[in-house]
């Protein structure tokens, strides 16, 4: 399906569809996929298809479907050979070139490790007080060298660490940066002495510094059947990469189960899972000591819209906490934890301060992060009334991301409250 719509240029785009994706191309210079003009073209067919009629296809039509065509075939050509049966000579070369990329790896990460613990022990030496008269390059640059040296996930929290101190108008950043630093440097001298750690430990160190394990690995794993309602998203965007967390709840295990969504550069992020709804089937966990992120199951089924609210979390705040030391016991590295609170009140905290607090029916509090922004949009959608808050514990305030006000569950992640 094709047609052509008049911007603001002098020719005007050509939009087409192959319907059997459905897959999208469309000349506008958008940098979002499917752009307006594809979808205006899908909706248009959806609501008058009788508007269309069969003809030929254009030039510019049947060259893109030739290309998709034969991108196709190479990819069926390329997965027959990966069927054929190997020797054992080509099963015990690939292994041991498997090895050698995985040693270059590790010498690759030591060596910016080294460099790391470097800058860190300047950084304590010369106190966090005067961080900010220094300029924000350094940072920069010791977050590439470690991109360099194959550590992404230390140099991704290096950056949020300066991001606290150039970005932060929040008095007493200099405690959460020393915080931050603090994790780093546990992680990077975790490394150090992996083969001393537990197994599972093992993957969350492995995890913190960057290395990636492949989905195919963990699906080919057991998984967990069960009833699970998304409970909030939260997306950050770190460079040119952004990334969206989706938290579940299993109905029956009680168990956190996170799916993880990426993009990079002007590529959009894949649709989120719409908060409140329900999935059936099994999801299969990352391997780690305390594990949450998830692979969604071939089986997994979007079923129904659930309560705001899973009856099987803890009810106060007491119970939460004593949940979240036993997962830091079990995990030390953990960085946000999901807590789900029920019956609390949003409240400005005393004092001259703009904070606010989630407080229960005994009179217990837990502080809001000071980066949230909507703070006054959650006080208005609770209206003095006692509500459901789902958010991310740091183990110092908690994030929200949702809140359920009369069995409806409203987003709070990026400022959006329906």
């Amino acid at each position: 399906m094709w047609g052509l719509c008049q911007g603001s240029g002098k020719e005007p785009y050509k939009a087409q569809i192959e319907l059997a994706g459905p897959s999208f191309k469309c000349t506008c210079p958008s940098r979002k996929f499917p752009c307006k003009h594809g979808l205006g073209l899908y909706l248009l067919y959806a609501r008058d298809g009788a508007a269309f009629a069969d003809s030929a296809a254009p030039a510019w039509v049947s060259d893109w479907l030739q290309s998709r065509e034969q991108r196709s075939e190479k990819k069926a050509a390329k997965l027959a050979n990966a069927d054929t049966a190997q020797t054992d000579e080509d099963i015990a070369a690939k292994a041991q070139q498997q090895l050698k990329r995985q040693e270059k790896r590790q010498g690759n990460v030591d060596a910016g490790l080294a460099v790391l613990d470097t800058w860190l022990a300047d950084l304590a030496r010369e106190g966090l007080a005067g961080l900010r008269a220094k300029p924000a390059k350094d940072w920069d640059a010791m977050a590439a060298r470690l991109v360099d040296t194959q550590a992404p996930g230390l140099a991704a929290r290096l950056r949020r660490a300066g991001m606290l101190v150039y970005a932060s108008s929040a008095a007493g950043w200099e405690l959460d940066v020393a915080r931050e630093l603090a994790q780093i440097a546990l992680l990077s001298h975790s490394y150090r002495r992996l083969a001393t750690l537990p197994a599972a430990l093992q993957h969350d160190i492995k995890t913190g510094i960057g290395w990636v394990l492949n989905q195919d690995e963990v699906l080919a794993e057991p998984g967990l059947d069960d009833l699970w309602q998304v409970c909030g998203t939260h997306t950050q965007d770190e460079q040119r990469v952004s990334r969206r967390s989706c938290y579940l709840r299993g109905r029956d295990s009680a168990r956190w189960a996170v799916l993880q969504q990426f993009s990079a550069g002007a590529q959009a992020l894949p649709p989120p899972l719409l908060l409140g709804t329900g999935h059936r089937g099994t999801l299969h966990f990352y391997p780690g000591a305390l594990p949450m992120r998830v692979a969604f199951g071939a089986d997994v089924q979007l079923v129904s819209t659930l309560p705001a609210a899973p009856s099987a979390a803890p009810s106060s705040m007491a119970a939460l906490l004593a949940e979240y030391a036993r997962a830091l016991a079990v995990n030390p590295f953990i960085e946000t934890y999901p807590m789900l609170l029920e019956h609390v009140v949003p409240q400005r905290a005393a004092g001259p301060a703009t904070h606010f607090v989630l407080r229960a029916s005994d009179g217990t509090q837990l502080p809001v992060d000071s980066q949230f922004r909507h703070a006054w949009q959650l006080h208005a959608l609770a209206g003095a009334a006692p509500v459901s808050v789902f958010g991310l514990w740091n183990g110092y305030a908690l994030l929200p991301l949702a809140v359920g006000v009369d069995g409806r569950l409203h987003g709070l992640d990026g400022g959006q409250v329906p």
